[in-house]
């Protein structure tokens, strides 16, 4: 047996904001029937090769708020993205108006930076420091 796929699904408690955020912040597209997300509460996203499942639990109703991505460090997944231009994406996040990590080399050699989504899950981005622009540098 080989496993082919793997498309995380992540519990939000609202539906309607998680997608707008994903969408506006990072690019995704629903994917899914539309009357999937009005009637279950559940959504396929994509951007290029990537996908999400994500699922309302009703945990939290009409939580609006912006999550501190400094403060939840016990989360206990990252989603790790790799995207083509770490820096461009950095960019975008950032003039959007969205809060994250700074964008900085690791001591590991990623160029990378974190974000959380409205619910707390923390979502890392990262290039290989000298794929990226500004090989070896902190931006």
């Amino acid at each position: 047996m080989t496993l082919t796929r793997l498309i995380p699904m992540l519990n939000v408690s609202d539906i309607d904001n998680s997608v707008e955020f994903y969408r506006e912040a990072l690019g995704f597209e629903v994917v899914s029937d539309p009357a999937l997300v009005s009637e279950w509460r559940w959504a396929t996203i994509r951007s290029g090769d990537v996908e999400l499942m994500l699922s309302e639990t009703g945990s939290a109703p009409g939580l609006r708020t912006t999550v501190d991505p400094h403060a939840n460090t016990s989360w206990p997944a990252i989603f790790y993205f790799y995207p083509d231009d770490v820096s461009a994406l950095f960019a975008e996040v950032i003039r959007k108006g969205y809060q994250s990590t700074p964008l900085e080399v690791t001591h590991y050699g990623m160029l990378e930076f974190s974000l959380q989504d409205p619910d707390g899950h923390t979502l890392s981005f990262g290039q290989d420091a000298d794929e990226a622009n500004g090989a070896g540098e902190s931006p």
